[in-house]
């Protein structure tokens, strides 16, 4: 008698199998939606502070040739030797090119101020503050400035008509609407320094800056799969 060969037993399978589980990222709100409006403006008052310091640097440096040979001609005019004449000179082109210079470096602070605050960095408010009170402070010398300069009258201390008539040539040389200019400038910066200094104290502004921060997300990563175990 032939007996039927037996099967061979399958595997039992699992009541529930297991599924790779991927995790679930949390979802942030990006932080351009919880940006107040008076963080925006004041950011954008810094960047348009930056471009004036850029434009008053290029106004500096554009203006020394014409400058320097009005005051030349002026000076020989008044009767100025030419040791003084050249002397005055060399020191009018360094001025004029280090202030060009030092509103260069202005115009690159504003703009890393301006990004800084745009991104809500604590650090770039308090340096913002330092800057707008410097920056109102130097914004009222040079409305002096332009003020002296629009007079055209210059007053020095001593009894040297030489030097009196060299500094009335200096004064002279600028163009006309260099003291406008200069004053128009002074005040706008002291606007927007005033401004962007009395909007990053505002609650808004405060609550933006002093914000938590979302923790970092791991990477995902997947879990091995399960195999389903089997009778030896």
């Amino acid at each position: 008698m032939s007996t039927a060969a037996p099967m061979p037993e399958q595997p039992e399978q699992p009541e529930n199998p297991v599924h790779p589980v991927h995790p679930v990222h949390p979802v942030h709100t990006h932080p351009s939606s919880l940006r107040p409006l008076v963080v925006q403006i004041a950011a954008a008052i810094l960047a348009l502070l930056g471009l004036l310091a850029l434009a008053t640097g290029i106004t500096h440096l554009a203006a020394i040739p014409g400058v320097i040979n009005r005051f030349k001609v002026r000076a020989v005019l008044e009767g100025v030797s030419m040791e003084n004449v050249s002397n005055l000179s060399n020191g009018l082109k360094g001025t004029l090119i280090g202030y060009g210079l030092v509103y260069f470096v202005v115009a690159l602070v504003l703009f890393a101020l301006a990004w800084g605050v745009w991104q809500g960095n604590r650090l770039a408010r308090i340096l913002t503050w330092v800057v707008c009170g410097l920056g109102i402070i130097l914004a009222c010398c040079g409305l002096s400035s332009a003020a002296s300069l629009g007079t055209h009258n210059v007053t020095l201390q001593g009894n040297d008509p030489e030097m009196t008539q060299a500094a009335q040539a200096l004064v002279d040389s600028f163009p006309g609407w260099w003291a406008g200019l200069t004053g128009v400038s002074s005040v706008a910066q002291a606007l927007g320094y005033i401004a962007t200094a009395v909007l990053l104290a505002l609650p808004a502004a405060n609550a933006f800056f002093h914000r938590d921060r979302p923790a970092a997300i791991p990477p995902a990563t997947t879990p091995p799969p399960v195999s389903p175990p089997t009778n030896a």
